[in-house]
């Protein structure tokens, strides 16, 4: 199969329907480019992990901060460094 779009002035193309169906894409969909022997190759991203925000219940606590997160890791990172002498 192949199938031709245009690319638009902002740099975007429409993927054609008979592909987007193949592949199971939708609104939102995401794909991943790469160059392979000068060609532009797309892969479907299946499970990615933002797509997962928010579908765990907290049971009523607040999330952690990613940046006490950060400070809590760098913190038993240095403390690990500290005992295996590094």
């Amino acid at each position: 199969m192949t199938y031709t779009a245009t690319i638009t002035q902002k740099g975007q193309i429409t993927i054609p329907v008979n592909i987007r169906n193949a592949l199971g894409l939708g609104t939102s969909s995401k794909l991943i480019f790469s160059i392979e022997e000068e060609k532009i190759v797309a892969h479907p991203v299946k499970g990615d992990l933002l797509s997962l925000y928010g579908s765990l219940k907290t049971r009523g606590k607040k999330p952690t901060d990613s940046k006490k997160i950060r400070k809590i890791v760098i913190k038993k990172i240095g403390e690990n460094a500290a005992s295996e002498g590094l």
